[in-house]
Order: structure tokens, then sequence, then C-alpha cells
């Protein structure tokens, strides 16, 4: 796809679907997000059709546990902004406040919404996040440090790096601008998502991404906690297969799963 094109998705971002009534009437394969909340409740997402809609694309639809290994309620679409085309990838997180923060993929860039209380169906108004990976490259992939802030990585766009991130120290202070993580020594190279990502016992990232046509790993580190990134480097072979253990609350996206040891916070590709 050629930047112009790219310009033109990025433009279409939360595109919504008015026409749609609000029918759940056949779930999406292979797209149920589950997200582990601090109270010890599991949310659930899914993307279903809606035999209504006026564009054949899916809604994200959400439903919570009525309480630690409870019965789940009923299913409750999220809002009218429709997923895809060609990616249907969507993740979501517990942020510092409590609430869900849910990111879903429309026309090549993500949208963003958070639990409202006060808002329709009790989430904020759909907005475009600012990260849209190059077509073919994967998702969002959400990251909680130790501190309670989370990490937005995505592959970056044309022209933009490698890779992009953005940070939410805390849920009052937002999320911070697009940043790039800088570009890869080699000519020509695409990353996809970060296929691993952790925080190393001295509180600095670690991040390491499978290029998205060939079988070679790159891996940055931040030069200090909270800091700027170093280089990619080409990733050891050790370095692009971390220990695998429980996941960390509420990092959860489809496809990859989270993973995460005593010794220092993680996120692996399953």
């Amino acid at each position: 796809m050629a930047p112009t094109a790219v310009a033109q998705a990025a433009s279409a971002a939360c595109s919504t679907d008015t026409g749609a009534t609000g029918l759940a009437s056949s779930p999406v394969a292979d797209t149920l997000v589950s997200v582990a909340r601090a109270d010890g409740r599991i949310a659930q997402f899914q993307l279903f059709y809606d035999a209504t809609a006026t564009r054949g694309l899916p809604f994200v639809w959400h439903r919570e546990q009525n309480g630690p290994g409870g019965a789940y309620g009923v299913w409750q679409r999220v809002s009218a902004a429709t997923v895809g085309p060609k990616s249907y990838a969507m993740t979501a997180i517990e942020n510092s406040a409590g609430k869900l923060e849910l990111l879903f993929s429309t026309y090549g860039s993500f949208c963003h919404t958070v639990e409202d209380d006060g808002g329709p169906g009790g989430w904020s108004a759909v907005d475009g996040f600012g990260l849209a990976p190059t077509p073919y490259h994967g998702g969002v992939v959400l990251f909680k440090e130790r501190d309670g802030s989370i990490d937005a990585f995505a592959s970056g766009a044309y022209g933009a790096g490698s890779m992009e991130l953005r940070h939410q120290q805390n849920a009052g202070a937002g999320w911070g601008p697009k940043q790039s993580m800088g570009q890869v020594p080699d000519a020509g190279v695409g990353l996809s998502q970060p296929s691993t990502v952790e925080q190393l016992p001295d509180g600095r990232l670690h991040v390491t991404a499978r290029e998205w046509n060939r079988d070679r790993t790159w891996e940055i580190r931040q030069t200090a906690p909270g800091g700027n990134w170093g280089p990619w480097q080409p990733a050891a072979p050790a370095a692009a297969s971390p220990l695998r253990a429980a996941a960390p609350a509420g990092a959860t996206a489809i496809g990859p799963r989270p993973k995460a040891d005593a010794a220092q916070a993680s996120w692996t590709a399953a």
C-alpha cells in the first residue's frame, strides 16, 4: 500500500455504522479477549456481526463476571464504531484507576475508548489512538510496568521508525504523545508487533520483534528506566525466547498471551 493510501486509511479511523441497531447476530471466530481485573473478576470482549449493519463490519461487545469466579453478565455493545477490514486486532488492559482501556483496529489505524460511568453505554467517545501499524505488521501490544503505568507498542507506520510507543504514567495523566523507537539499521526491514516485552530488574524495558516477512528478530533496550531507547540490534537466540510464566493482570490481546515471572514483568507472544 502506498503512503497516500495509508494516509487515506488513517483518515477513516474510528468509522461508525449508525445504521446498525445493536444486534449480536453472530460472533467473529477467534476474537474473544479476556482481561483479569484487580478485584479478581474477568472482563471479556468479543467481536460480533450485526445483521442490521450497513457496512458488513463487526462491532466490539463486552461482558463481565458478577464476582470472582462467578457467572458472566449479558453481552453489551461498546459503541457503534466498526472493526476491520483486514485487521480485526483488539486488545484491552485495566488502568491505574481500575478502568478498562480498549484498543481496536479500524481501516488500518487503532481506535481507543475507556470505561466511563457517565458515557453512553458506560464508555467514553471512541477516538483515534494515533498508532497505525504498516499493513500486515501486527497490532498493538499493551504492557503494564511494575509501577502500574502502561505502554502501548506497535510497528511503525510508513516513515515513522521501526516501532512506535505511547506511555500512560497513570489514568489521571492519560496517554502521552506517540514516540518513535528509532529505525532498524538494515535498509528495507519492517518489524511485526513486539514478540516479547519485559521489564528488567533495574526498571528498564527490553523489547524484541521479529521481521514481518522473515525469521529474524531484533531487540532494543531503554538506556535508563523511563528514558530513551538504545539502538536496535540483532537479537541473540535466547533474547527472543524469555521464560514464560503466569500472565500479569490485564495485559491480554487476541492471539499473543502475556507472560511474567517473579524476577521481572514480561510479555511473550504465544
